[in-house]
Formats: structure tokens, sequence, C-alpha cells
């Protein structure tokens, strides 16, 4: 007995040391989104914001909305671990939005907050804005594991992220970073509302991506 609690608590701290991982890697991302955004080239902040996805899947690192869309065809425990992951990216995420807040103040903060209540974005907004984000995520984990020629799995993460950010979709472990980084450079930021705008976030972001997972294991039997 002693013996599997110890394996459950060494599988934790792997699956949350994997997971603040892969949140600092997407806040890394965001970081360099926000420096070319504020340069005037959104377009590449966009395709190097995909920067973070790519070390996500090359590295192994666990990211909540990467794993989020496979829960159907694993167990309870993968359940479990992908609870783990949303800690770990949480975790890695503020990290790296504080440290940009100390470092970086000359970024445009109006970025960082596009997707709080109350600043132009309404709940049910935002949380199709999720949904659309969990969609691309999946797209991009899913072509990833699929493509067999290394440089076109990259290419096709970089344009799935791509895609997802030029629309405007809503990022829930970016927008940690994003919200960590406004905290910083905002007084009286309103952190309860970006709470509730991460939960929201994490909530259509698992629905997009068990949506297209459904409907891409659906295809094959429509055509037989």
């Amino acid at each position: 007995m002693l013996d599997n609690h110890k394996a459950m608590v060494q599988r934790f701290f792997k699956v949350l040391r994997l997971g603040i991982f892969a949140g600092a890697l997407i806040g890394i991302g965001g970081a360099v989104n926000l420096q070319l955004s504020s340069m005037g080239y959104p377009a590449l902040g966009a395709i190097f914001f995909s920067f973070g996805l790519m070390c996500v899947c090359i590295l192994g690192a666990n990211l909540f909305t990467g794993k989020v869309g496979y829960v159907l065809e694993n167990d309870r425990n993968y359940f479990i671990d992908v609870l783990i992951m949303a800690l770990g990216n949480i975790i890695g995420a503020l990290v790296v939005g504080y440290i940009c807040g100390a470092l970086f103040p000359n970024w445009n903060v109006s970025l960082t907050t596009k997707f709080l209540y109350g600043e132009g974005a309404t709940w049910y907004g935002c949380a199709l804005r999720a949904i659309g984000a969990g969609v691309f995520v999946y797209l991009a984990v899913e072509c990833f594991k699929r493509i067999e020629n290394y440089p076109a799995k990259l290419v096709m993460v970089c344009l799935s992220i791509a895609t997802m950010v030029l629309l405007g979709c809503n990022h829930s472990i970016a927008n940690v970073f994003y919200f960590a980084y406004a905290q910083v450079r905002v007084a009286g930021f309103d952190w309860a509302n970006a709470i509730w705008s991460v939960i929201v976030a994490m909530l259509g972001n698992s629905i997009g991506s068990l949506l297209i997972y459904l409907l891409q294991r659906s295809i094959p039997r429509l055509k037989d």
C-alpha cells in the first residue's frame, strides 16, 4: 500500500512538473506575441505564438488544452492527470506573466485584457471564442501526431495556432499569462473577474476539443 501511495505521489509531481513546464512555454509564446504586436506586427506575433505549442509537442510537456480532447478514450486516471496538468499550466503561466510584467512595461495592456468581461467582451462571446481555441489546439496536436514528415508537423502546428490567434480565439492558459502581466501593469486589476474568465475559457476549450474529437471519430463511420 505504501508503494502504491509513493507511486501516486511521484505520478502527481511528474504530471504537475510537466504541466508547469508547458504553462511556462505558452507564457513565453504569449510574451513574443505581445512584443511583436506592440511593435505593430500582430501577424508575426500570431505566428511566433505557436512557438509555445511546438515546444510542448516536441518536448512532451503536459498542456491542458492539448490533452483534454482525449479524455473520452482514456480512463479516470487520465482525467485526473488532465486536472493536475491544468494546475501546473496555471502556475507556469503565472510565473512567466509576473516576470514579464516586471521586465517589459511597454507592451499593449489592452491586448492582455480583451478576454476579461467588462473589457468589451461578454461571457458568452468569450465562451464561443474559447470553443474555437479548443478546436484549433486539438487540430494542431492531432496533426502533429498523425503527420510523419517532421517539417510538415511544425507547419501545421504553426498554421493552426496562428489562425487561432488571428481570429481572436480565447486560450485559457495564454489568458493566465496575459492576466498575470496585466495585474502587474494595471492598478486595481480585477482578479476575481480574471479567475472567472479563465474558468469559462477552460470549459470552452474543453468543449471545443471534445467536439472536434467526436466529429473526427465519426468520419470513418459516415464513410461506411
